[in-house]
C-alpha cells in the first residue's frame, strides 16, 4: 500500500511539473505566438480541419487548446464556442480576440486531461496543434471523445510520425532539444486512439512533407459515453 501510494504521487509530481512547465512556456510565447504560427502557413490547414466538421448552426463546439483564439477565425458564426487552455496568457490573447470581432465565446482555463463538461456536452471537438505538446496526450483525446456527443466529429491538426515509421536518429537527437521547448516530434495518432470508440473519417498531409495532418475523426452513432481518462 506504502510503495503504491508513494509511486501515485511522484507520477502526479511529474505529470503536474509537466503541466507547469507547458503553462511557463506558452506565458513567455504568447505575445508572439500568433506571428509565429502564421509564419508557418497554418491557416488552410486550420479551415480544412474545420470544413471537414460540418458544423451546422447552433452546434456546440469545444477547442481543446484553444491558445491565443486562431480557430476562432475559420468557425462559422452561428455556432456556440467553449475553449479551453491551461495558460491564462492565451486565453487573455483570445478572448481579446474574439471581443474584436464581436463572438460570444466561453473561454476556461482547464486541463485537457480532466474536462469539467458532462457526457456528450459538445457536437464536435477542435484539437489543433495540441497532442503533439500536452503531457498524456491518450488522455486528452479520451476526455475529448467523453464530452462529445455520438455521431460528432474531432478535428485534429498536428505533426505525427506515420503509425509504421521509426524516428531516425537525427529526428530523435533533434526531439530532445525541441520537445521540452516547443511540442514533441515522434509523436503517433495511432497509438493515441487506442482502446477508444474512435473511427478515422479522412486522414490528409497538409504540410512540411506530411509532417503535419489534418485528421477527421468520429465517434460512432450509439456509442456508450466513455469513462472520464484516470491516471
Amino acid at each position: 500500500m506504502l510503495d503504491r501510494a508513494l509511486q501515485d504521487a511522484s507520477y502526479r509530481i511529474v505529470w503536474g511539473s509537466r503541466l507547469t512547465w507547458n503553462r511557463l512556456r506558452y506565458t513567455v510565447w504568447a505575445p508572439a505566438y500568433d506571428a509565429l504560427v502564421r509564419a508557418a502557413g497554418f491557416d488552410a490547414a486550420r479551415r480544412l480541419s474545420i470544413e471537414r466538421l460540418r458544423l451546422a448552426p447552433g452546434d456546440r463546439v469545444l477547442i481543446v487548446g484553444a491558445g491565443t483564439g486562431l480557430d476562432l477565425d475559420f468557425l462559422p458564426p452561428d455556432v456556440r464556442v467553449t475553449a479551453i487552455d491551461v495558460t491564462p496568457a492565451m486565453l487573455k490573447h483570445l478572448e481579446r480576440r474574439a471581443a474584436a470581432t464581436g463572438r460570444s465565446v466561453t473561454a476556461r482555463n482547464m486541463d485537457a486531461r480532466a474536462l469539467a463538461f458532462p457526457d456528450a456536452s459538445f457536437d464536435a471537438v477542435v484539437m489543433h496543434l495540441i497532442l503533439a505538446v500536452m503531457p498524456q496526450p491518450e488522455r486528452g483525446l479520451r476526455e475529448a471523445v467523453r464530452v462529445l456527443r455520438p455521431g460528432g466529429r474531432i478535428g485534429v491538426f498536428d505533426k505525427f510520425l506515420r503509425d509504421e515509421e521509426h524516428a531516425s536518429l537525427m529526428r530523435r537527437l533533434l526531439n530532445a532539444f525541441v520537445k521540452p521547448l516547443f511540442s514533441d516530434l515522434n509523436r503517433r495518432l495511432g497509438p493515441l486512439m487506442a482502446g477508444t470508440v474512435l473511427v478515422t473519417e479522412r486522414d490528409e498531409p497538409v504540410a512540411f512533407g506530411g509532417a503535419y495532418r489534418v485528421v477527421t475523426l468520429r465517434k460512432p452513432e450509439g456509442s456508450r459515453p466513455a469513462d472520464r481518462a484516470v491516471s
